[in-house]
């Protein structure tokens, strides 16, 4: 069973922008993501894009942040969020 909620620290802080305007971000705050969240990630063409877009969806940052995620962080966010699929309805009824 998934945490309802889950922040997740960045093994490598992303940072967006240059001098007194750049934005870094140290963590994700993730939830189990939406009806709407996961029909728009389903738009993309990979399973990558899919997953880019549905932290960025849930997570709230700019999709260019979630592009610039390391592969563990990526992966370990996707895994989060996949998780919610797992333990949906079993078929109670065999």
């Amino acid at each position: 069973m998934q945490p309802e909620e889950k922040v997740l620290k960045l093994r490598k802080p992303v940072k967006l922008g240059s001098g007194e305007d750049a934005i870094t971000y140290e963590s994700l705050n993730l939830r189990e993501p939406t009806a709407g969240e996961l029909d728009k990630a389903m738009s993309a063409s990979t399973n990558i894009g899919i997953g880019i877009m549905l932290i960025h969806l849930v997570a709230g940052v700019p999709k260019l942040a979630v592009e610039k995620l390391s592969q563990r962080d990526f992966t370990e966010a996707n895994e989060y969020l996949g998780g919610f699929t797992d333990d949906g309805p079993t078929d109670a009824e065999a």
